[in-house]
């Protein structure tokens, strides 16, 4: 079931937007231009992921650093701050634990969701 959930320039950059679509709720994710979607539901232990922080991933390239690399975002449950990669659904510290994820792509300026596929990467880049 692909479903049109808005336009896309009504989803701001770096922010997550809640959309309730089949009795779903899914977190609309528009990082660097591409979209991504989420279950608003965290793997961990139920709690309103999507509510709960968007940035990108910190990583260290020696001891006392820390570096932000922009291109993985990551999302933190507000609960328990387990983190989530955006893209993929996976649990940053448990690769085994993931969120759902649905495809999600731009057609002619409309952000449109699929429901039918569900997967572990299911990102499209934008066409917008």
């Amino acid at each position: 079931m692909s479903t049109d959930i808005g336009a896309a320039h009504d989803f701001a950059e770096r922010q997550v937007r809640i959309v309730d679509v089949a009795q779903r709720q899914i977190g609309i994710v528009r990082w660097r231009g591409d979209f991504y979607a989420l279950s608003n539901i965290c793997s961990h232990q139920g709690g309103p992921l999507c509510r709960g922080v968007l940035s990108g991933r910190l990583g260290a390239t020696a001891p006392g650093e820390i570096v932000l690399d922009d291109t993985v975002p990551l999302i933190a449950c507000p609960w328990h701050g387990w983190e989530f990669d955006v893209r993929t659904g996976r649990a940053i510290l448990d690769p085994t634990l993931r969120v759902r994820t649905y495809p999600v792509r731009v057609a002619a300026g409309r952000v449109i969701l699929d429901l039918d596929r569900v997967g572990a990467e299911n990102v499209l880049a934008s066409e917008a």
